[in-house]
């Protein structure tokens, strides 16, 4: 059966072409990511150490295990704006994705990794740098998950009083990026000559100064980095407003995604499909990834048991500090009874859209229901065969390429439970990896290198 935010009459069945699924582990580096107080162990006497490296090596290993192409890290530059959020650790305290990624990538060989960093706040040349650098250690495994930022708190803890305004933000991303695409391109192929005899390191006349100077980003060069096989980074975007979608079919070389149910993923997928086509791209290139929670268990009492458990013990109060994260807005000001209509919200537009543009008259306290359990993420619940008829079917109908999946409880036994229990009914059917084929994230995630 599927979580309580899908209608098992909302699945089709349509099995004939049976289609490839990706997975992709979804975390923070937090004590939770997207579902509150998934932090706390049934066993009230195990710690949760997300700070350590052998929590995060746990993970890694398990989803190497388990054939997923990446670990996908998402970040906050602020947090803990209300009592609540430090109370329950909504997304608050985060530590640095990068650093994790540099250590992580030394203890898995294929797992592939994506990074979360902000236009707005990184400095041009020193996050290209950070990419290239990390794109060589890792040989390829790494992708960037481009963001413009949202938060006034995050606008705050740098200096500023806002931020620029949303549709701005992603004008300045597109200069951003093309910025970056300068500086990684500004070595020409075979331009290191490591000639020993001669003594000439580089050819200088294939070394170039790119001398961007745009509206509101400037950048010398030469670039301080030896251009990779790939010269870039993996890139993906995930916004879902008019301009986010505009600038992932532009930019992005994969998207992840939110939505309730299958038809709103149908949409979705046909919007880009219709955007990409306009740039020139085509659409079947750029794999869609989906936020997803789900949860199995041997059989569906254990599941359902299990599910009603973590909503259990959820605060409505935990649930509203972390739509008050997404949204940044302080929802405790509001009636939790009256409709959202109207609700101007300038943190993550597409967060709230799920909700808002399906049903304009549902309340804060029905959204925040939803939340308890990650309600923005599939939550498919029940045997490992009832949650893989549910992900063939909504990838069916819906569209997109697999699953980006949030753990609901403890992470290292979320994924372990999942690769025990999900990934050998998903490989009987055929339509997931025996064994990685390639060694790059973009041949995990495309099938080209």
């Amino acid at each position: 059966m599927l979580g309580s935010c899908q209608d098992v009459s909302d699945v089709k069945e349509n099995h004939d072409m049976p289609k490839q699924i990706h997975l992709s582990g979804f975390m923070m580096f937090s004590p939770a990511s997207h579902i509150p107080l998934s932090w706390i162990h049934p066993d009230k006497k195990i710690v949760h150490r997300w700070y350590e490296p052998q929590y995060w090596e746990s993970v890694a290993n398990t989803l190497e295990r388990g054939g997923f192409d990446m670990l996908f890290l998402g970040d906050s530059l602020h947090g803990g704006n209300t009592p609540d959020q430090i109370r329950y650790a909504i997304q608050f305290p985060v530590h640095d994705p990068v650093a994790l990624v540099t250590y992580l990538s030394a203890t898995v060989k294929k797992l592939g990794f994506a990074v979360t960093m902000s236009t707005t706040f990184s400095p041009v040349f020193s996050l290209a740098r950070t990419l290239s650098t990390l794109d060589h250690l890792t040989q390829g495994r790494v992708g960037w998950n481009i963001v413009a930022s949202f938060g006034t708190g995050e606008a705050r803890n740098f200096g500023l009083d806002d931020l620029p305004p949303h549709d701005e933000r992603y004008d300045r991303a597109d200069e951003y990026m093309r910025a970056c695409y300068a500086l990684w391109d500004s070595w020409e192929d075979n331009a290191m000559v490591m000639d020993m005899g001669q003594q000439v390191f580089a050819d200088p006349a294939m070394v170039h100064r790119v001398d961007f100077n745009g509206r509101w980003y400037k950048t010398q060069g030469p670039f301080t980095v030896v251009p990779s096989p790939r010269r870039r980074p993996f890139l993906f975007q995930a916004g879902r407003s008019e301009r986010g979608k505009t600038f992932a079919a532009k930019h992005a070389d994969g998207i992840f995604s939110v939505a309730r149910g299958w038809r709103q993923m149908r949409t979705f997928c046909d919007d880009i499909a219709g955007r990409a086509e306009r740039n020139g791209r085509d659409p079947m290139s750029i794999p869609i990834l989906w936020a997803a929670a789900p949860l199995v268990a041997s059989s569906e009492a254990q599941a359902r048991e299990r599910y009603d458990e973590i909503r259990s013990r959820i605060p409505l109060e935990a649930s509203l500090a972390q739509m008050s994260a997404h949204w940044d807005i302080d929802l405790s000001k509001f009636d939790i009874d009256c409709s959202v209509s109207g609700l101007d919200v300038p943190g993550i537009k597409g967060l709230f859209e799920i909700y808002s543009k399906t049903d304009p008259d549902i309340t804060l306290r029905e959204i925040a229901k939803t939340y308890l359990s990650g309600g923005d993420r599939n939550p498919f619940v029940g045997t490992p065969t009832q949650v893989a008829d549910a992900m063939q079917s909504f990838l069916e109908d819906g569209g997109g390429n697999g699953f980006q999946i949030t753990p609901s409880y403890y992470a290292p036994e979320y994924y372990a439970d999942l690769v025990e229990l999900l990934v050998p009914v998903l490989k009987q059917r055929g339509i997931y990896r025996d064994n990685y084929v390639g060694t790059t994230l973009r041949e995990h995630l495309t099938g080209k290198g």
